[in-house]
């Protein structure tokens, strides 16, 4: 009889458990984010259930719809999942002990870590005051202000300053207690070289997920978020998991595709392929910018804010793909406002209706002496060796197109990655940041 009972009360247990979890209140929420310069809003949708939440991007000129974002408060960490290439990425979330967590790379590092400088990140909040109903829930209006200074010696060159008015509400049933700070980007977050980031916060109140924001950033450039639709909904728990025989990727890059041309040249005319054909575009494409060179002249011509033409790189050290480079090179330039685009020649970027023409020349890239030594005896021995650093340098001029003046001549260097690629990117980046100030 007592095991009959202890049978029972289990049984009565596990479904008092299972009835709970199924009155779970979920939420789906779906929201439109526009952004100057671009003729169509892009479309997101974010699922909540606990302390868990995933958002999914329906893609913007045919590109960033194939990778989901997931939230896990409760495991302290965000996931990105590609549910067609059945990939996934893990990225530690900032729990304020320490540095901010590397955006897109696991938690091992393909290149020894050098210590850069600091970088200074500033932050202010102010509550209104002001309330309004909204979905059912009541929202606050905030402001908030926000600016990053990179000390002269740091990875991340360049300040930044963005400023924030919106309505915030707090998500029912979602806790997530974690501070939510900024991700390392720059020459750092490819794992050569790591600043440290200094945190200084003043003002009251707290934002919450926002409703309705307004989103100004460094050069005047505006996104926007409005919420179309809030509603209750039954969601299974196994968007919220990392799905079982999913492939664990190091770099999150690896979980994008390449890039829908039709639906990415329509966006542009500020056209449509169609509900279903763009369904399916988003779910073929990619959040690499670095593939709008491939946009093709036609997109370029259409485009209303600030073009750059880029020539393809010269090289007159080792070995690397400079048509790569050119890639990466426009998509660390497009942004907001700014389109960087292929070009072969000034006449053809005069053609396309650019307002500045980029010509880069790689005068240094090669491995150090000790560098060589310590490969050709690690191959020997078969002993581990992370190679040399490469000494790399680029010379680049930013023209005018309107009136042939000089708007940028500079140089950038670098000494912190151990291949030839890597280098030739970390000083790209360098460039791409100094080109994107001066035409902005």
């Amino acid at each position: 009889m007592r095991a009959k009972a202890l049978v029972f009360s289990l049984f009565i247990i596990s479904g008092l458990v299972c009835a709970a979890d199924a009155q779970q209140v979920t939420y789906k929420i779906s929201q439109t984010m526009s952004m100057g310069g671009m003729p169509q809003p892009m479309s997101t949708t974010t699922y909540v259930k606990g302390p868990r939440k995933r958002t999914e991007n329906g893609g913007m000129m045919g590109m960033g719809g194939d990778v989901a974002t997931i939230e896990q408060c409760d495991l302290k960490q965000n996931v990105q999942v590609n549910d067609k290439k059945k990939m996934y990425h893990i990225d530690p979330m900032d729990t304020g002990a320490g540095d901010a967590p590397v955006r897109g790379t696991s938690g091992a590092r393909s290149t020894p870590v050098k210590k850069g400088g600091t970088v200074t990140v500033t932050s202010n909040i102010t509550d209104t005051g002001e309330r309004k109903q909204m979905f059912g829930m009541t929202a606050r209006h905030i402001k908030t202000s926000m600016s990053m200074e990179a000390s002269p010696d740091a990875c991340m060159q360049g300040n930044m300053k963005m400023e924030t008015d919106g309505w915030y509400i707090d998500l029912p049933e979602f806790s997530c207690p974690l501070p939510m700070r900024p991700m390392q980007y720059g020459p750092g977050a490819r794992g050569g070289c790591q600043d440290h980031y200094v945190y200084h916060n003043s003002g009251g109140g707290k934002m919450g997920f926002p409703l309705e924001q307004t989103m100004i950033m460094g050069g005047g450039v505006t996104q926007t978020i409005h919420t179309i639709d809030f509603s209750r909904a039954p969601i299974d728990q196994m968007l919220f998991d990392v799905p079982t025989g999913y492939t664990a990727v190091d770099d999150s890059s690896q979980l994008y595709g390449k890039p829908d041309m039709t639906a990415m040249m329509a966006a542009m005319k500020g056209g449509s392929t169609g509900d279903d054909e763009q369904t399916s575009n988003n779910n073929r494409s990619t959040a690499n910018m670095g593939n709008m060179s491939n946009m093709g002249n036609t997109s370029a011509s259409s485009f209303n804010g600030i073009k750059v033409a880029v020539l393809v790189p010269t090289n007159r050290g080792d070995s690397v793909s400079t048509s790569d480079l050119q890639s990466y090179l426009i998509g660390r330039i497009t942004g907001g406002n700014v389109m960087a685009f292929a070009a072969s020649s000034e006449a053809e970027a005069r053609s396309m209706g650019a307002n500045y023409i980029l010509w880069s020349d790689i005068s240094k890239l090669k491995q150090s002496p000790a560098g060589k030594i310590g490969g050709m005896f690690g191959r020997a021995t078969g002993a581990p060796t992370g190679g040399g650093n490469y000494d790399a340098q680029v010379d680049y001029k930013l023209v005018k197109l309107g009136d042939g003046s000089t708007v940028l001549s500079s140089k950038a260097t670098s000494k912190t990655e151990n291949n030839a690629q890597g280098a030739a990117e970390a000083i790209l980046g360098q460039e791409a940041s100094a080109v994107l100030g001066a035409a902005k």
